[in-house]
């Protein structure tokens, strides 16, 4: 894994990182919006935002961290990953930590999209988001 440090914090972030993880990683990916894509990588924790439109705005990951241990029907952590740096910046990576999923016991999962919106305010445009992803942690 790169040296980037594992945030647990939730909330409104700024993805930064030009490199991300080393190695060989499995990424999942959103789909569905022009103006953006992101991809988590459950090992490791990744997440990576690029702008795939040049317009302007900023593009950003919303997530939402459910974990059955603590409640099944409500996000139990949720945030925004925004990447300011524009379509040339290409991908910026961003290092999270979650629990683990515990397959049969508890079941945690990580539901994101891609969007873009204003990062002064930290408001999404709904118009622009792709579909929620879905894959466990």
């Amino acid at each position: 894994m790169s040296s980037g440090t594992a945030h647990a914090a939730d909330g409104k972030q700024r993805a930064t990182d030009p490199t991300g993880p080393s190695g060989s990683v499995s990424w999942t990916c959103t789909y569905g919006s022009a103006n953006a894509q992101a991809c988590f990588a459950p090992l490791g924790e990744w997440f990576r935002i690029r702008d795939t439109w040049a317009d302007g705005l900023p593009v950003v990951v919303q997530w939402d961290f459910y974990d059955d241990a603590v409640s099944p029907a409500y996000p139990a952590r949720e945030g925004t990953i925004w990447n300011t740096s524009g379509e040339a910046a290409g991908w910026l990576h961003m290092n999270k930590s979650f629990p683990e999923d515990q397959p049969g016991v508890l079941r945690r999962t990580l539901h994101f999209r891609a969007c873009s919106g204003s990062y002064p305010s930290n408001v999404i445009s709904p118009e622009t988001c792709s579909e929620w992803t879905v894959v466990r942690t």
